[in-house]
C-alpha cells in the first residue's frame, strides 16, 4: 500500500497538471473534516438533500432491494445513509451481511464496531480496507444476492475513472444484484450554489480538502507552506452527453516558493499564480442530467431500472445489463 500511495503521488506532483489526487484527503483525519462537512456546513447542499429523499423514498425504495442479503458499501464512512437501508431491510430480515469499504481503515474499524454495538448478531460485519478496485475483486467472489451502494462518491472520480469503476462493478454484480447510487443533479446554471458548495465561506470544505497538504507534510516530509498558497474553485460546465460537468479545486501560489518533498525525493518549485490541483485531472463533484447518467451506465453495460430525483439529488436502482 505505501509504495502505491508513494508512486501515485510522485506521478501526480511530477505531472502536467500537477495534482495531488482526491483520494489523498482520506486518512481517519480527513474521513472526520469529511463529515463534519456534510453536517455542519449549511453551504453544502448534497448531504442534506440525499439524506432527504433517501428517507422520503424509504418504503418504495426497499422494495427493490428487499431479496438481497448481502450490503456492500463503497466508501462506508461513518455509514450514518447506509443505516437507513440497514434498518429498512432488519424490518423482513433476521440478519444481513454488512461488507463496508474505506481506505481509511483506522476509520473503517471504528465504523464496524460502532454497527456492531447497534446492530448486534443482526448484522455480520465483513469489513474491507482497500482501494475500490481491490475490493470490489474481492466482493466478486462473494456469491449471496446483494445490494452495492455507492453514496454521493462516485462523482468525486474523474469521468473516465467513473467508467472503469462502474465497468468494474458490472462485472462484480451477479444477475441478481443492484447497484444503488446517489448523484448531483443540481442545475448548472446555479453557478455560485454549486462553488459555494465546495469552497464555503466559513472554512469547512477548505479544512476538508487541505487535509492532503497537511497529511503530505506529516507522512511524506513535505515543507509546503500553505500560507504561500491561496485555495480557489471553479465550476466547469459540460453539457455533453458523454460527459459531466465538474469542479476544479486548487491552491494557488501567490508568491514563488520552492517545495521539497522528502519521501518522494521530489524538489518543485511553484511560480506566483501556478496551481497545485487537489484532485485528478477532470475534477471532482461532477453534476449531471439525466441523459448524460443514462450514457455512462450504458457504456458499462448497466442500465437504470428506477430513479427519484429532487432539486439537487438523484437515487438510482441499477440492474445489469
Amino acid at each position: 500500500m505505501d509504495n502505491m500511495i508513494k508512486a501515485e503521488l510522485l506521478k501526480g506532483l511530477a505531472g502536467n497538471p500537477v495534482h495531488i489526487p482526491a483520494w489523498y484527503r482520506y486518512d481517519e483525519e480527513g474521513s472526520r473534516l469529511n463529515d463534519i462537512c456534510m453536517e455542519q456546513c449549511k453551504w453544502y447542499y448534497f448531504h442534506r438533500f440525499e439524506m432527504k429523499i433517501l428517507n422520503d423514498i424509504s418504503t418504495e425504495l426497499i422494495e427493490y432491494l428487499k431479496d438481497s442479503r448481502m450490503l456492500v458499501d463503497l466508501g462506508s464512512g461513518n455509514a450514518s445513509k447506509t443505516m437507513l437501508i440497514l434498518d429498512n431491510l432488519l424490518k423482513t430480515h433476521d440478519s444481513l451481511t454488512y461488507v463496508p469499504v474505506d481506505i481509511s481503515t483506522e476509520f473503517l474499524n471504528k465504523t464496524a464496531a460502532n454497527l456492531k454495538t447497534i446492530y448486534g448478531n443482526k448484522l455480520e460485519i465483513k469489513p474491507i480496507g482497500e482501494e475500490y478496485m481491490v475490493a470490489l475483486r474481492k466482493i466478486k467472489t462473494m456469491t449471496d444476492r446483494k445490494i452495492i451502494v455507492w453514496f454521493g462518491s462516485l462523482q468525486s472520480l474523474s469521468y473516465e475513472k467513473q467508467l472503469d469503476y462502474l465497468l468494474e462493478i458490472r462485472n462484480t454484480m451477479q444477475v441478481e444484484d443492484r447497484l444503488l447510487i446517489t448523484l448531483d443533479v443540481t442545475d448548472t446554471s446555479c453557478k455560485q450554489t454549486i462553488e459555494l458548495a465546495y469552497l464555503d465561506p466559513e472554512g469547512y470544505c477548505e479544512n476538508f480538502h487541505l487535509n492532503s497538504i497537511h497529511r503530505l507534510n506529516r507522512e511524506m516530509h513535505a515543507n509546503i507552506d500553505i500560507s504561500k498558497f491561496k485555495i480557489k474553485n471553479e465550476l466547469v460546465v459540460n453539457s455533453m452527453s458523454n460527459n459531466c460537468s465538474y469542479v476544479n479545486v486548487w491552491i494557488e501560489a501567490i508568491e514563488n516558493c520552492d517545495v521539497h518533498i522528502g519521501k518522494l525525493n521530489l524538489n518543485r518549485k511553484f511560480q506566483k499564480g501556478e496551481r497545485l490541483y487537489l484532485h485528478e485531472e477532470g475534477g471532482i463533484s461532477c453534476k449531471y442530467t439525466i441523459d448524460q447518467l443514462e450514457y455512462i451506465l450504458n457504456k458499462a453495460s448497466l442500465g437504470m431500472e428506477k430513479y427519484w430525483m429532487n432539486e439537487h439529488v438523484v437515487v438510482l436502482v441499477v440492474n445489469r445489463l
